[in-house]
């Protein structure tokens, strides 16, 4: 199996960004803080959430980014063909771009079987990426093989906005078909001479599930996840499977943080930590232009450590003080605790990394970002005091 590990399996999200076209004027103030609005400004742009089946087996009821398992069909050589319509130097300079500069996270960089080596794996992640988004919402980023062909070379030199195909009677009808059998991508490619758009996924993070969760749960779900991120200039139409994932949603980074806040809407630490670095880019362009940019930087994987004080729930990434130098992979370890309060802990401590969850008084899970480390490969650190903005106009919950 090309992405069935022991101890995980491999896994593809997509962060699909879109113009904020049908809103006016939202604009929101920092409350007790001294950074000035024009500095933050996550608000002007919308992300996809869809929300997870209270019977799915991982993260039920929770809102994610679309994605899923890679399949062996996502690494098939078949890929070649297709890609080469875009003609041989596209196809080279595509699958040169996509590995950056050095070796890529374990992932990418680790030995398949030669099956399974046809194509780049990050060309293999973005596939999985595109084919578990068309699944979960029906929005298909594709590219006509005819405009491929009136294009000398598919520029890799500058930032590439998404193509979402129109959704019609046809595509719905392959949806089903791919949701049956993951090969079907690749006939249906094919069929409607299409080329998936892996020009404009871009690597963002890598997310390994905590090994605590083998200790938590007895037959827990791990996943190796590549996060992406695609930025598209009009929002396209969305409509949820109802088996997997039963609603989705629009919104900005800000007001699902601020809904997560209220006690809204649920979403796991990686979702609040990506949504909380959206929150530093001024616009849509801002964030394309930068997502392309520090592509050529490859990402870490990220491996969260849960720790658990008196008052609250932290999940540590590298960096933190807490971090252990030598994290537990496997779950062969206790849980990591302390008797001191988180207070305590950051005086302690104070190099932070870190999602950490809490109860309130009225029995609501709190949830915040702290990072006041430097992000390793030119990315963005997360913008941690969203709790203390105010939105003047706000979407509806989700």
């Amino acid at each position: 199996m090309a992405a069935i590990l022991k101890s995980w399996r491999e896994a593809a999200t997509l962060i699909i960004v879109s113009a904020n076209k049908c809103r006016n004027g939202i604009t929101f103030q920092p409350v007790g803080s001294s950074r000035r609005t024009a500095e933050l400004k996550g608000d002007n742009f919308e992300t996809l959430m869809l929300k997870r089946s209270s019977k799915s087996t991982f993260m039920p009821n929770l809102y994610v980014f679309p994605g899923g398992v890679a399949s062996d069909a996502d690494f098939s050589k078949d890929w070649l063909d297709i890609f080469g319509q875009a003609g041989e130097l596209s196809r080279s300079n595509l699958f040169n771009f996509v590995k950056g500069n050095g070796q890529g996270a374990p992932m990418f960089s680790r030995i398949r079987d030669a099956e399974f080596t046809a194509i780049p794996s990050e060309i293999a992640f973005r596939i999985c990426a595109i084919r578990e988004t068309f699944e979960e919402s029906g929005v298909l980023l594709a590219r006509n093989v005819s405009n491929l062909k009136q294009t000398t070379v598919m520029n890799v030199d500058s930032p590439t906005y998404g193509n979402a195909l129109k959704t019609d009677s046809n595509i719905n009808t392959w949806r089903k078909r791919v949701e049956e059998n993951a090969s079907e991508f690749i006939t249906m490619c094919r069929d409607m001479n299409i080329v998936p758009d892996v020009w404009s996924l871009y690597e963002w993070s890598d997310w390994l599930t905590p090994a605590q969760e083998i200790i938590l749960h007895r037959k827990p779900r791990r996943y190796d996840t590549a996060f992406f991120l695609c930025c598209l200039e009009e929002k396209p139409d969305v409509a949820e499977d109802k088996g997997e994932t039963v609603h989705s949603q629009w919104g900005s980074p800000l007001n699902i943080l601020m809904e997560f806040e209220g006690g809204w809407a649920g979403i796991a630490p990686p979702q609040m930590y990506e949504l909380a670095r959206l929150l530093n880019m001024s616009s849509l362009e801002e964030l394309h232009h930068f997502s392309w940019a520090r592509s050529k930087n490859r990402i870490e994987r990220w491996l969260p450590v849960r720790f658990e004080c008196a008052d609250s729930v932290l999940y540590l990434m590298p960096g933190d003080d807490l971090y252990p130098k030598v994290p537990d992979v496997y779950g062969e370890g206790e849980i990591l605790n302390s008797s001191l309060t988180l207070e305590e802990l950051k005086r302690k401590h104070p190099r932070h990394h870190r999602t950490q969850y809490l109860v309130d008084s009225e029995g609501k899970r709190k949830g915040r970002v702290t990072c006041n480390i430097e992000m390793a490969a030119e990315h963005v650190a997360p913008y941690a005091d969203f709790a203390n903005l105010k939105i003047e106009s706000t979407d509806s919950k989700l």
